[in-house]
Order: C-alpha cells, then sequence, then structure tokens
C-alpha cells in the first residue's frame, strides 16, 4: 500500500469518541462536536452517531451542509457581526430542527431578530463570554429575551489556554471558567429569563469543565483524533493520536503548533509524524485539497475530505 500523506485511524477514533462521550455522560452532560479539527462531513457524522448531541461550526454555510447530510443540531460558534451573514442564518434555522449562533452585540439580537419574524422563525441565540466579557452577558440575555423572533439559548464561553501557565494549570482554568458561566446562567435565571444552555469549550479544559455542576455541554474538537500537543500536557497518551502525517509530507505540518507551545513541532511515532495540533492541520489538508485516508486494521477503507465554504464568496 502507497504510504498515504494523511492517516486517520478509525479504530483509535472509535475508542477516542466513546472514552470522552461517556466522560461526559457520567458528568451528566451532553457533547457538542466542534468540526473545526477535522473539517469532515464524514467524521462529523460518526461523531453524532456515537453520541454528540450534534455539532459546532465556524459559519452559516457549514451549518447548511451539515443539515443536508442530515444532522439537525448545529451551533454556528463564532460571534460573526456581519449583517449580510443574518439571511444565511434564517435559512440555516429553517433547515435545521435546532439552530443557534454565537452572539456578541446588541445590534446582532436586534437585526437578527427581525430577519427571523419576517421570515416566520425563530433562531436561537448564545451569548459568547469570551467575546463579550462578563459584565456584557445579562444586558444582552434581558435583550434576547424581549425580541421577537430570538430564543435565547444559553451562554458559552471559551477559556483559550495561550500560555505555558495556561495549559500547566488547565484543569483549575477549565474548573474557575465553568464555574463563571455556571454563575452567569444562575444570574439571567434569577430575573425570570429561561438559560437553558450552559457550554463550555475546548478539548484541554474539558474534563475539568464538565465535573462542574451545571454546565451542560461541552463542546469540543480535537477528542475526536488528539493530537501529539495534547498528549505532551497528559490530555492523551502518544498511542491514542488517530491522525499520522508521512515524513515524505512534513510540509503539511508548517504552522500546525499549539497556541501555549508555538516551538513544539510534531512527534516522530515510527515512521511517520503526529501533528502538534490537528486543527491548523486540517485547515492547510482543505485549502491544498488533501484529505484523510482512513484505515481500519491498517488497511484503507475510506477518503475524507476536509471541506469549508465562506458564508460570501
Amino acid at each position: 500500500m502507497p504510504d498515504p500523506a494523511v492517516a486517520l485511524d478509525l479504530q483509535q477514533v472509535n475508542r477516542n469518541l466513546e472514552r470522552f462521550h461517556q466522560q461526559a455522560a457520567a458528568a451528566g452532560c451532553v457533547v457538542r462536536a466542534h468540526t473545526k479539527a477535522h473539517r469532515t462531513t464524514e467524521l462529523t457524522t460518526l461523531q453524532v452517531s456515537a453520541g454528540s448531541v450534534g455539532a459546532a461550526v465556524i459559519n452559516a454555510r457549514a451549518a447548511i451542509g451539515l443539515a443536508a447530510a442530515g444532522i439537525t443540531d448545529v451551533v454556528v460558534a463564532w460571534p460573526w457581526p456581519e449583517p449580510w451573514r443574518w439571511p444565511l442564518y434564517v435559512e440555516a434555522a429553517d433547515r435545521l430542527d435546532r439552530f443557534a449562533v454565537h452572539v456578541d452585540q446588541a445590534e446582532t439580537i436586534r437585526g437578527l431578530g427581525a430577519l427571523a419574524v419576517g421570515a416566520g422563525t425563530e433562531i436561537g441565540v448564545r451569548i459568547d463570554v469570551r467575546h463579550t466579557g462578563e459584565d456584557g452577558v445579562l444586558p444582552l440575555a434581558r435583550l434576547a429575551a424581549e425580541t421577537p423572533g430570538i430564543l435565547l439559548d444559553g451562554v458559552t464561553g471559551y477559556p483559550a489556554p495561550e500560555s505555558r501557565a495556561d495549559i500547566d494549570d488547565r484543569a483549575a482554568l477549565g474548573r474557575r471558567h465553568a464555574r463563571m458561566l455556571v454563575d452567569l446562567a444562575e444570574q439571567i435565571r434569577a430575573e425570570g429569563i429561561d438559560c437553558q444552555v450552559v457550554s463550555a469549550g475546548g478539548t484541554p479544559t474539558a474534563e475539568a469543565a464538565m465535573d462542574v455542576p451545571g454546565i451542560t455541554e461541552v463542546v469540543a474538537g480535537a477528542y475526536s483524533t488528539l493530537d501529539a500537543g495534547l498528549a505532551a500536557i497528559g490530555a492523551c497518551g502518544l498511542d491514542e493520536v488517530a491522525i499520522s502525517v508521512s515524513a515524505a509530507h512534513a510540509d503539511l505540518l508548517d504552522g500546525c503548533h499549539q497556541p501555549w507551545d508555538p516551538e513544539a513541532g510534531p512527534v516522530l511515532a515510527g515512521d511517520r509524524l503526529l501533528p502538534a495540533h490537528i486543527c491548523p492541520l486540517a485547515k492547510t489538508l482543505m485549502r491544498r485539497g488533501i484529505g484523510f485516508t482512513v484505515l481500519y486494521d491498517g488497511r484503507p477503507v475510506d477518503h475524507w475530505q476536509p471541506i469549508g465554504t465562506p458564508d460570501r464568496a
């Protein structure tokens, strides 16, 4: 068999999914699979089949694409402010059973609500604490609750470890951030406003976050494949990393470092390289038109192509 440029071990992916979903279920919360880690419809579908409540995506076109694939619960996990995106959100809401977007501005809530009313639909919003800041959450929750066409879906945030100190303290970071989200949700509910979802993001801090009472959902991407950067911090073992790159295609790994350790590169495992960070690798593959060769028992069984369509060409 020719040496695949990028190989995905399907058996290891399935083991990773089972372990992570079992952890979440034991903690009483659900998993939402963020597609940015692999950017493939096939793996997203596998994640949902394995127990993910739905998907998180980077833009509206990705949400519409998953709707066509039969995935019915999707969140756009970035607070895009541009009004030209709003009609795409209305289209996505019309195609999906459940659809929500991250928001951090009052203008987005008002404008999106007016369009939703005109289209006879309702769009969920999640207040993004990372971009809003703690002080901005309650005013936006009040506005969402009183805006026709808008459903306050919940609050969400991602602690974004960016330094070695952050990642060395990742369990405490995840707990602190999760408790902050739970406290904000309780403040919203204290005003008589429904706030069903309390969503904490990020694979590195997920285990700590899901153990905080009141967290209802964990959004994670890299948990399905894992990577050498996560292994380096003890979040997994190198033998659990399901993705590898041929040494002949090492250029695919340029720029694929973790934000907390930009000097760390790929790890050699046998005659293949384990990427330090899966997310930028998936983006590179998408741009170059290179896919994952899916292996089962070491034999190729499929080919999954990372895809991405911008909301505006």
